[in-house]
């Protein structure tokens, strides 16, 4: 994972990482955005229903949802799994126990939560689960790839949704435009590029393969489309971003999302509303191997 980068930089990434984690940590914010995000969708399924549908899961009983949040992936186990199924949720975050517990109970489920890094997937038992989510999270720990393949059973699923590379493109740009004019801009990629990149559409497979002798993809090909009538409902939406394509750098965070909102609204009216990219991709993954013994 590091492989390429200098020290400083990866020191860098971390930070980033860490501060990004910080910033989602309000449910209400989340439905909210949620919300937004459903109705301006041009794709209006869910796709963390589209990365589980034709899955038989019924016989599943031990799950894990690495990086859980708030349980939103595994909300969609309910009358899926097995009725006494456990679903163990994995987040740096500990303040995310309660309401992804309630979460469980909501979809009938039992559910456990470990507060901690990713990493203590590498003390649990070989073969242990029979069904891993993981939904915009493995790309904060693709070393742990080869440790989510020794846990999962020898007939279960490994389920990851993540970003295409071009996630948010216009977005990102916007928000570079804007840093660049007022002298800010001081890296080639924002954080947020940077961390994407590291598991993403492109390279998913490359990753995953040495470890899964079956790993099957599912493009969910979405962008939102805010037109110009409706230009408070981006602003409403780069102010959730705003911090997210931030954290990690230097730059002072609520004065540069306040320039962003006002570009995007102005954008928005001048160019007969604004889309924003956001196409995801579905990995789908299945007999666990010894990656290191085929490599």
């Amino acid at each position: 994972m590091t492989c390429g980068r200098g020290v400083s930089d990866v020191m860098k990434m971390n930070v980033a990482k860490a501060k990004i984690i910080e910033v989602f940590t309000d449910v209400r914010a989340h439905r909210v955005i949620a919300d937004l995000i459903r109705k301006y969708s041009t794709n209006k399924n869910d796709v963390r229903e589209a990365a589980i549908d034709g899955l038989t899961l019924s016989d599943c009983r031990e799950i894990l949802d690495l990086g859980c949040g708030f349980g939103f992936f595994t909300e969609t186990l309910k009358g899926r799994v097995h009725p006494q199924a456990v679903v163990t949720g994995v987040d740096v975050v500990g303040g995310y126990e309660k309401v992804f517990l309630e979460t469980c109970r909501e979809a009938g489920l039992e559910g456990k939560f470990l507060s901690g890094s990713a990493s203590l997937i590498k003390k649990l038992p070989v073969r242990s689960f029979d069904l891993i989510l993981c939904s915009y999270a493995l790309y904060f720990f693709t070393d742990l790839i080869p440790a989510i393949s020794r846990i999962l059973t020898a007939n279960g699923f490994f389920v990851a949704i993540t970003h295409d590379r071009n996630n948010m493109k216009e977005l990102i740009a916007v928000t570079k435009d804007v840093l660049a004019r007022n002298n800010m801009l001081k890296e080639k990629e924002l954080p947020l590029e940077t961390i994407i990149s590291q598991f993403s559409s492109e390279n998913g497979t490359e990753l995953l393969a040495p470890w899964f002798d079956r790993v099957k993809t599912v493009d969910f090909i979405n962008a939102l489309v805010f037109p110009p009538e409706d230009g408070t409902k981006i602003t409403e939406y780069v102010h959730f971003k705003g911090p997210f394509l931030l954290t990690g750098t230097e730059y002072e965070m609520e004065w540069v999302v306040q320039l962003l909102s006002i570009q995007f609204q102005q954008a928005s009216f001048l160019q007969h509303g604004f889309t924003i990219s956001k196409n995801d991709r579905i990995f789908i993954c299945s007999l666990p191997s010894d990656g290191h013994v085929r490599q």
